[in-house]
């Protein structure tokens, strides 16, 4: 094991990395550090068993500090404030430092979560639940799809000028979302199970994807929108309860737990379950769950690759540091908790400036200049870890997530291009797909 001070310090250069690009809308820590192993490799500039450490920093970075960009840089004209997001409607209420506060509480809230858990509950409660649970996730993963159809609701029925236009405005949102699932489902399982991108991309072959669903077309979006340069208030006040906050942080944190500990179940799946099960109400509880929610779901999943009775490996971050050098000794486990207060203390504080920066000079730098120089950028990113044919699973998995913004519906419907591959290949089907698809 490296030395615990050098460990710290390349925990720390992980916080500086991930602070400095998390706030930028459209990147994804992910993605980026699977770029900077494509291009600079470890073990010349880290040692290998320092790499995990590095990744804590970064994640723990990502789960704070995105919260500038998500409260920041989605925007929209103001004449839409009833159907977005409550982020988005505190920012054009000019409230926007208020909600990335919000937000911080959340994260805070998840982090003592985590490190609590960490130290005296996951080492002995998650390994008998998990061996005597995986076994049905493929039961799981059907059950909340079809939650989460279930859950949209006939809408706009009332406003069209007759019953066949009443009936399509209806519909619309839900048959918008399965087909975005099913379209994403469809793009998910050719990039998976063919040749299409280079084999030397294989742990980053859904990177393309992602970023054309979540990343690009919400760049797009922006670009498109040419949204209005609001004036912000920087005041440290927020408007909430202690009911309120005490509520929605054990609705993230069973959200993100469900999340961290199975495969597919994403955060934000994780958060529709646990968000009906509590009932969550009001958007200030929405916020702070959030922040709850993302925290443990990034940063508890990643910590489960260090716990040596289970040493799980759970999403594209702990796939990649896993292919490098695996955690092996409870001492590099409790060394990994410590990592995380570290980090998320320096997050906190950097994430609160930079919002009251932001807040301060939101209308200097137009959101529609950024816009055009991450677009750029997420194409280049694409180029280099997947090449030419990369750029062509980023080009139509920008259309499917457009589309899921014209039809007005749920943005995570996008993650059917990972769930219904993997779904098909639980159920031992993929060759018949294949053959079906007439690609094998």
């Amino acid at each position: 094991m490296v030395p615990l001070s050098d460990l710290l310090i390349w925990s720390l250069a992980g916080v500086l990395f991930g602070a400095l690009i998390s706030w930028i809308p459209g990147f994804h820590i992910f993605n980026i550090m699977a770029l900077l192993v494509a291009v600079f490799g470890v073990g010349e500039l880290m040692p290998v068993q320092a790499f995990p450490f590095f990744a804590i920093g970064a994640i723990v970075a990502y789960a704070y500090v995105s919260a500038i960009s998500s409260v920041y840089f989605s925007v929209a004209d103001e004449s839409a404030v009833f159907l977005l997001f409550p982020t988005q409607r505190y920012l054009l209420l000019g409230r926007g430092h208020e909600a990335v506060l919000l937000y911080l509480i959340g994260a805070v809230a998840g982090t003592l979560f985590l490190v609590l858990g960490a130290l005296f509950l996951f080492p002995r409660v998650l390994p008998p639940i998990y061996q005597a649970t995986s076994p049905y996730i493929t039961y799981f993963l059907v059950a909340i799809v079809v939650f989460m159809f279930m859950s949209e609701w006939p809408k706009e029925g009332d406003r069209g000028r007759t019953p066949a236009e009443r009936l399509w405005l209806a519909w619309r949102q839900i048959l918008g979302g399965i087909l975005v699932f099913f379209l994403s489902g469809l793009l998910g399982f050719i990039v998976m199970n063919t040749n299409l991108l280079p084999t030397t991309s294989a742990y980053t072959r859904l990177t393309p994807m992602f970023i054309g669903f979540f990343g690009m077309s919400w760049v797009i979006l922006n670009i498109l929108s040419n949204p209005p340069m609001l004036e912000q208030v920087p005041d440290d006040r927020v408007e909430s309860s202690l009911y309120n906050t005490l509520k929605a942080s054990f609705g993230g944190a069973l959200g993100g737990t469900i999340a961290a500990v199975y495969p597919i179940i994403t955060g934000g799946m994780g958060a529709l379950i646990a968000g009906h099960m509590t009932s969550q109400r009001g958007d200030d509880a929405f916020i702070i769950s959030q922040g709850v929610n993302r925290v443990i779901y990034y940063v508890g999943a990643f910590t489960l690759l260090f716990l040596p009775q289970l040493r799980l490996t759970r999403g594209a971050a702990a796939w990649l540091v896993s292919s490098i050098y695996t955690p092996k000794s409870y001492a590099e486990y409790l060394a990994a908790i410590g990592a995380i207060l570290l980090s998320a203390g320096i997050s906190f504080l950097f994430t609160y400036y930079l919002s009251r920066f932001m807040a301060r000079s939101f209308n200097v730098v137009h959101i529609k200049k950024l816009s055009y120089v991450v677009a750029v950028t997420l194409v280049v990113i694409s180029y280099l870890l997947t090449g030419p044919m990369g750029l062509a699973v980023l080009f139509v998995s920008t259309a499917i997530g457009l589309m899921a913004a014209a039809f007005n519906t749920r943005r995570s419907y996008c993650l059917g291009g990972l769930i219904l591959p993997v779904l098909i290949s639980m159920t031992g089907h993929t060759g018949y797909f294949m053959h079906l698809l007439g690609l094998g």
